[in-house]
């Protein structure tokens, strides 16, 4: 008898399990779970930065894999296609807390106001709002995997190793992703400065846009 290497034997078993779990088989999923928990939660560890979400976020993306099982075709192997859900509930949830700062930050600048003194002070934190949420909205209509690679290099600062184990890219595209970012970003933002004469100093990200690759 023919016995199959270890690497063979559970990537035979594995296929065995997501079969028995899309017939409904909740010990064969829980398996799974066991299986690939510690890395959908390290991976969503380095995403959110955060160790209560990247919990939440674990539960939700096995939920969304439980449910999304009949739809399975095993075009690709059950873990890139678990990760790949990962990878989206991670997004969603960065995008979660986008919209939950920007709320904090219109109520500061609203309880900086009431108790603000002076026109000038009082300008120079709306000019300081506006700005930011120009920003913003530029990052925002930056293509997806333009947008993606400052939010994890800039914002969530994960190095190009991390970037490239969650973005299944090489680390020379990760880099041309991230060039071409910065200068688009820029370009968006100094045209809205030259094409508005009312908007003033458009660009605080000079930092962001100089970082050397």
């Amino acid at each position: 008898m023919i016995s199959l290497p270890n690497t063979d034997l559970e990537a035979y078993d594995e296929v065995q399990l997501v079969k028995a779990s899309q017939q409904g088989d909740q010990d064969a999923f829980a398996d799974l779970v066991q299986r690939h928990q510690r890395r959908v939660f390290n991976m969503s560890l380095r995403m959110l930065q955060d160790y209560e979400d990247a919990d939440e976020i674990t539960q939700e993306a096995f939920l969304a894999a439980w449910q999304g099982l009949p739809s399975f075709r095993g075009e690709a192997c059950f873990t890139t296609w678990l990760y790949r859900i990962t990878y989206h509930c991670c997004l969603r949830q960065l995008e979660r807390r986008k919209r939950e700062r920007s709320l904090q930050v219109v109520i500061q600048v609203e309880q900086i106001l009431e108790g603000a003194n002076g026109e000038n002070q009082i300008e120079d934190i709306i000019e300081l709002r506006d700005r930011q949420t120009i920003v913003h909205e530029q990052i925002e209509k930056l293509p997806t995997k333009y947008r993606m690679v400052l939010i994890l290099r800039h914002f969530q600062e994960m190095t190009y190793g991390e970037m490239a184990d969650i973005l299944a890219m090489p680390v020379g595209t990760i880099k041309t992703h991230l060039f071409r970012a910065r200068n688009l970003l820029k370009e968006r933002l100094l045209a809205l400065r030259n094409n508005e004469q009312e908007v003033k100093q458009i660009d605080p990200l000079g930092a962001l846009t100089n970082v050397p690759l």
